[in-house]
């Protein structure tokens, strides 16, 4: 027997190429249900004041957290497209979405860093956004790599 045995990975991106393009799958659709909870949140936050004493802006408050959480979403399935096409055989998706992944990383750290220096935080989202951050880096320069 030579060479190496038979992997479940698409020929055009060998074994880490392949588990890159599945952490940026799994990355995106956890950024897409995230950015579903966003937007629920921000459509419902008016709701959470009392009705006869609400702040004179209530209507508004969420209108930028509900804009926020369509980026999110439209980012989270571009990742998870990306992905998936990678992982179904494409070859021209590898760079767009490695680029994208990075690109989506470096949005991460810095939203990590911004509620950092905002003063007391919140320590699970500033760890969820690093993680983010260091899956996004890594798989994007997996993919990036030149094939051997």
């Amino acid at each position: 027997m030579t060479g190496r045995p038979h992997s479940l990975a698409p020929e055009h991106l060998g074994d880490a190429r392949a588990a890159a393009a599945l952490a940026v799958t799994v990355l995106g659709v956890a950024l897409f249900i995230a950015a579903v909870g966003i937007v629920v949140s921000g459509l419902t936050l008016s709701a959470t004041f009392d009705p006869a004493n609400p702040p004179p802006n209530a209507d508004a408050l969420g209108t930028w957290q509900v804009i926020g959480g369509f980026i999110l979403f439209v980012v989270g399935l571009a990742l998870a497209g990306g992905g998936l096409t990678l992982l179904t055989g494409s070859l021209r998706a590898r760079v767009p979405t490695a680029i994208l992944a990075l690109a989506t990383a470096l949005a991460a750290a810095a939203g990590g860093i911004a509620i950092i220096l905002r003063g007391p935080s919140d320590l699970i989202l500033v760890l969820t956004l690093f993680g983010l951050a260091l899956g996004l880096v890594a798989a994007g320069l997996l993919l990036l790599r030149p094939r051997p």
